[in-house]
């Protein structure tokens, strides 16, 4: 039994994945094992891999590339990577990233070392040229209210998880917050958590992908996804955890999923779709503990009609200043 396994998403990476999977081969970590899961991408990103391989015979026995049936998305590449994985511990890395060389032999030593069920780690962002270090924010005994009020990434390529916290968890239904219906449901289960305060991943700002493609259409299928996934998420909440509605993580929760919406949110059917997500929250929003007084500030802007206006003052005086 491996200590790592790796889970890889594959699909339209084809210029990317040879940079992700020689940073994963050069892991300093020896007791890992690597699956790539072939969402039937239909270029030549899997000959690319093997390609890449090739370079490291010495990583082909840990190696698994497998191939979903049909084009399936995040969700279900991810719970079937799950599955297969036979190490102590899980990771994703999304192939348009990478990892640092030491990530995780880091991220592991220190959950070995301390007996941990979670560890998370810093990371950067860019453009794949220039990065950004970002630190995560970790308060231990506060881990569940600082992923679900907003405060700590949900993301599963920060998170090495003891593998036995994702046996028997509700699985995401759609490709938008999937990561936050794993992560959630294994937050709650977990006890001990841990962090490594260095960037270990690389995480690229991909214009091309599902979050950030552009236009109304785009938009409203991105906030219909990520309602539907955290329905799921709620579900688990209520029923597998003991946790109310009237917790002010679950108020921030059901809110989140208006976030989506926000650039259109200034024409009148879409604003429609805002304000009947969740309505119940607005009864509570302003005088729940713990949400952001920024977040509070648009929700109220939003209501009057002002977030548009507001944000283009914003944005011209930001170009003011740069200039």
């Amino acid at each position: 039994m491996p200590a790592v396994s790796v889970i890889i998403p594959v699909y339209k990476v084809e210029h990317y994945i040879a940079r992700c999977a020689r940073a994963l081969f050069a892991q300093t970590l020896e007791d890992i094992e690597y699956l790539f899961i072939d969402d039937c991408t239909p270029d030549r990103s899997i000959d690319v891999l093997k390609a890449v391989l090739d370079e490291f015979p010495n990583r082909k026995a840990q190696t698994r590339i497998l191939r979903m049936p049909v084009n399936s998305g995040q969700a279900k590449v991810r719970m079937f990577g799950i599955s297969q994985a036979t190490g102590d511990y899980v990771i994703h890395c999304d192939s348009d990233d990478f990892p640092a060389d030491d990530a995780y032999g880091l991220m592991y030593s220190k959950a070995a070392a301390e007996n941990l069920d979670i560890v998370t780690c810093d990371y950067c962002s860019g453009d794949g040229d220039k990065w950004t270090e970002c630190r995560l924010q970790f308060n231990p005994g506060k881990e569940y209210s600082d992923l679900f009020l907003g405060r700590s990434s949900g993301a599963l390529w920060l998170r090495l998880i003891k593998k036995e916290l994702l046996d028997g968890i509700l699985p995401p239904v759609e490709n938008m917050g999937e990561d936050i219906v794993i992560t959630g449901q294994a937050v709650c289960r977990a006890v001990r958590f841990g962090h490594v305060s260095k960037p270990l991943y690389y995480y690229r700002m991909n214009s091309e992908s599902i979050c950030r493609t552009p236009g109304r259409d785009a938009i409203v299928s991105r906030w219909k996804s990520c309602s539907v996934n955290i329905e799921v998420l709620l579900k688990a909440l209520r029923e597998n955890y003991g946790h109310a509605d009237s917790e002010p993580e679950i108020v921030f929760l059901k809110y989140n999923c208006r976030h989506w919406l926000e650039p259109v949110v200034h024409i009148p059917e879409y604003y429609g779709y805002w304000k009947n997500t969740y309505p119940e929250v607005d009864r509570v929003f302003l005088s729940t503990p713990g949400i952001r007084p920024d977040t509070k500030f648009w929700f109220v802007m939003i209501h009057l009609r002002l977030y548009r206006p507001l944000k283009g003052l914003m944005r011209g005086l930001k170009r003011i200043r740069n200039r």
